[in-house]
C-alpha cells in the first residue's frame, strides 16, 4: 500500500515542483478589474449567441438510490428558474445503464430521459455526466457496475475525509485493472455510444460529460497515454455514428488543483473542457481560508483558461462547491465568483440536494434553502446576441457592454426577484421592466447601434 501511495505522491510533488517553477504570462492573471484577462472560447447556443451558464448538479443523492434517479420532481425543477439556474448537470451512472455486462437498463434510460423532457418544458438545459466516485459503492463511492469491480481481494477500510479513499489499495487495484483492460474499456465505450443513441437529439442537451473524477492508474505517463487514448477512442466512436453531441472531457482528478494537464487528446469534433474545482486545502472543520488558498484558486484557473485556449475549445466550471460551516466559506465564494466574472465563465455548483446527503448542498435536513443559495443567484448575462462583452456587479448595479452582431434572436440578462429594481437602462435610456412580472431583460440591437449598455439598478 505504502509503495502505490507513494508512487502517486510523488508524481503529484514532481508535477506540483514543475508548475512552480513555470513561468506565466502576467496577462493571464485575473486583475481585479478583469482587465486584458485572457478568457477561453466562449459556448455558443444554436442562434450563435454566447451563452452563460449558472448550473447545478442533480443529484448526489442519486448515486445511493435504488433506482439511481434524482429525488426532484417537475415542481423541484420548476423552481430552479427563479433562482436563475439554466443548467442541469444531471448524473447518470454505469452501474444502472448496464448492470449486468452486455445488457443495458432500458427502463432507467426511459426515466432520465423523461427527466430531461421536464427540464425541458421549464426551459432549462442539462449536461449529463456518467459520473463515478471512488469507483463503486462498496467503497463509498458510485459509479461502477458490481462486474467491473477487481478490487485485487484487498480489504476496505473507509477512512476520512473521503477522497483520501482513492489512495486505497482495493480502489487503487480497481482503476488501475480498468485502464489496463481493454475488455472493460471498449465496455465503457460501447456503454456511452448507447447513452448518446438515447440522447444524440434532445433539444435542451447540451453535451456529455463522459468520464467524472479520472483517478490514474498505478504508473507514469497516465493523462499522456492512457487517458489521451480513451478519449480518442470515445470521440472515434462519436464520429463514426455520426452523434453531435458535444464531449465534455476532464484531465485527470490529480490535475484538478494547480497541475497542468499532460492529456494530449486534441478533440477535432466539438468539445468542451470540463472543469471541476474543490480546494483540497480548505475541506474540514480546521481549515480556514486565506492568501493561499485564493493564491491555489487564481493559479487553478489561470491554468485552466490556457489550456482551453490551448486546445481552442469552450470551457465549463462543471463542478464546484464549498461546506457552509467552513471559517470564511462565504469569503471563498466571493472571490470564486469574482473570477468567474473576469474569465466570464459558466459553473455548476455541487448540488440541488439536502445537506444530509451532500454537506455542500443547498437544502438543510427539512428541505429549506440555505445561506449559500444567497451568493449562487445573481444579476447575470445568460445569453450575448453580440461580441467583445464585459459586465460586473458593483455594490447595486450591474453593467453588461457588448457589440451587436446582427443577431436576430435577443440578449437575456437574468434579475432575480430578490433584487428591488429600481431602474434598469440600456444606452441611457430607461427600458420598461416589471419586477412583479419578469425575471429577465431580453434586448435586440437596432442596426444603428455599435455599442449596447445594460444597467441594471437595485
Amino acid at each position: 500500500m505504502k509503495k502505490i501511495f507513494f508512487r502517486v505522491f510523488h508524481f503529484y510533488v514532481v508535477s506540483l515542483l514543475f508548475w512552480l517553477f513555470y513561468p506565466i504570462p502576467t496577462s493571464t492573471y485575473a486583475q481585479s478589474e478583469g482587465k486584458d484577462v485572457l478568457k477561453p472560447p466562449y459556448l455558443l447556443d444554436e442562434q450563435g449567441r454566447i451563452t452563460i451558464y449558472h448550473g447545478i448538479t442533480v443529484s448526489r443523492s442519486a448515486k445511493n438510490a435504488e433506482d439511481f434517479l434524482p429525488w426532484q420532481k417537475k415542481e423541484d425543477f420548476a423552481r430552479l428558474n427563479e433562482w436563475g439556474i439554466n443548467l442541469v448537470r444531471y448524473l447518470i451512472f454505469w452501474e444502472a445503464i448496464e448492470p449486468v455486462s452486455g445488457t443495458y437498463n432500458h427502463k432507467y434510460m426511459q426515466d432520465t430521459l423523461e427527466r430531461i423532457k421536464w427540464l425541458e418544458e421549464l426551459g432549462i438545459d442539462v449536461l449529463l455526466c456518467i459520473h463515478q466516485d471512488l469507483y463503486h459503492r462498496k467503497f463509498g463511492g458510485s459509479g461502477f457496475p458490481d462486474w467491473a469491480v477487481h478490487d485485487g481481494g484487498y480489504s476496505f477500510t473507509p477512512v476520512s475525509p473521503p477522497y483520501k479513499n482513492y489512495f486505497t489499495k482495493p480502489v487503487m487495484s480497481c482503476f488501475d485493472y480498468f485502464w489496463r483492460s481493454e475488455v472493460l474499456k471498449n465496455s465503457y465505450v460501447d456503454m456511452v455510444k448507447y447513452v448518446l443513441s438515447n440522447v444524440d437529439k434532445l433539444p435542451n442537451l447540451i453535451g456529455l460529460e463522459i468520464f467524472d473524477e479520472p483517478w490514474p492508474h498505478i504508473g507514469a505517463s497516465f493523462e499522456q497515454t492512457i487517458l489521451t487514448d480513451f478519449y480518442k477512442r470515445i470521440e472515434k466512436m462519436k464520429i463514426s455514428n455520426n452523434f453531435k453531441t458535444a464531449l465534455y472531457f476532464q484531465p485527470m482528478l490529480i490535475a484538478s488543483v494547480v497541475i497542468p494537464t499532460a492529456l494530449q487528446f486534441q478533440p477535432s469534433t466539438f468539445a468542451v473542457y470540463a472543469v471541476r474545482y474543490y480546494d483540497p486545502f480548505y475541506e474540514n472543520e480546521t481549515s480556514t481560508y486565506g492568501r493561499t488558498n485564493k493564491w491555489v484558486m487564481n493559479t487553478t484557473l489561470s491554468q485552466r483558461v490556457r489550456e482551453s485556449r490551448r486546445w481552442g475549445i469552450p470551457m465549463l466550471i462543471t463542478d464546484f462547491g464549498v461546506g457552509l460551516s467552513l471559517v470564511h466559506s462565504m469569503q471563498f465564494l466571493d472571490d470564486w465568483f469574482s473570477l468567474m466574472n473576469i474569465y466570464h465563465l459558466g459553473w455548476v455548483y455541487d448540488s440541488y440536494d439536502r445537506d444530509t446527503d451532500n454537506p455542500y448542498g443547498i437544502l438543510d435536513g427539512e428541505g429549506n434553502t440555505k445561506p449559500v443559495l444567497s451568493k449562487l443567484i445573481q444579476t447575470y448575462p445568460q445569453k450575448i446576441a453580440g461580441k467583445n462583452p464585459s459586465w460586473f456587479t458593483k455594490g447595486n448595479i450591474f453593467k453588461l457592454t457588448y457589440e451587436p452582431d446582427g443577431n436576430v434572436a435577443p440578449t437575456v440578462v437574468f434579475v432575480p426577484r430578490s433584487d428591488v429594481i429600481k431602474q434598469v437602462m440600456i444606452n441611457t435610456k430607461p427600458y420598461p421592466y416589471d419586477p412583479m412580472k419578469d425575471l429577465r431583460i431580453e434586448y435586440k440591437a437596432s442596426a444603428k447601434e455599435k455599442t449596447v449598455n445594460i444597467v441594471v439598478q437595485w
